[in-house]
């Protein structure tokens, strides 16, 4: 998706925009306002039910993944709680801004470019877009369940700006994202085994032995299993 798509995917959805192809300040709080205006539905019970048979498991593994993944707050101020990952964005544009935009594009993993506050981390993402779109929609994590943006395909979405735009309107949709990533990553079965060492690794990446994340799973289903 080019600058200039996407001003136009803006303006079907209500923004008086220019689309001259320049992602200025106007397009920004027009990108922002949308991430904000979904109704931010939460998770009804009905829903981590169907999710839960469609993977095989008990409701607590789904609620499980939910509690650690964002805290269990998918929204905060109304867009979807997210982190953006410098490293990644540096991946997809092959190390083009590297140089001229160190915060945003690193080439190695790096904690002290994640801002603490949401507005910081979505400021990240705004830059980001505005250096390249899809490259931008993809370095980030959203949602309750903390799924990157470079996973759309999977996630059953034809392009990095459907997936995101999906998971900024509810819960609902970030839940069916994640069924689609566990099918779809052949995680299923580890969730059902409730084998938290695999699925983490599936999951999060290598690195989930560093961050405890196995350890931190087992101690929250063990909680919601009460």
């Amino acid at each position: 998706m080019t600058t200039k798509e996407l001003q136009q995917v803006l303006v079907k959805l209500g923004y008086p925009l220019v689309t001259d192809g320049a992602f200025g300040a106007k397009s920004k709080a027009a990108f922002i306002s949308v991430m904000t205006d979904g109704l931010d539905t939460p998770l009804s019970e009905a829903q981590v039910k169907e999710a839960a048979a469609q993977l095989g498991v008990n409701t607590a593994k789904i609620w499980t993944i939910w509690d650690v993944e964002a805290s269990a707050d998918p929204f905060i101020e109304g867009r979807p709680t997210i982190l953006y990952e410098p490293h990644i964005f540096s991946r997809l544009t092959k190390h083009k801004f590297d140089a001229s935009h160190p915060k945003i594009s690193s080439k190695s993993w790096n904690k002290k470019l994640y801002p603490g506050s949401q507005k910081g981390r979505w400021d990240q993402v705004t830059q980001a877009i505005s250096l390249d779109v899809d490259a931008g929609l993809q370095s980030a994590s959203y949602g309750g369940f903390q799924i990157v943006g470079m996973n759309y395909k999977i996630c059953g979405y034809t392009t990095p700006w459907d997936f995101v735009y999906s998971q900024s309107r509810d819960e609902g949709s970030q839940l069916l994202a994640f069924v689609k990533f566990v099918q779809g990553n052949k995680l299923d079965k580890a969730l059902r085994e409730g084998n938290w060492a695999a699925f983490a690794k599936g999951y999060n990446g290598s690195a989930y032995k560093a961050n405890k994340y196995d350890e931190r799973l087992a101690a929250a289903y063990a909680k919601r299993s009460k």
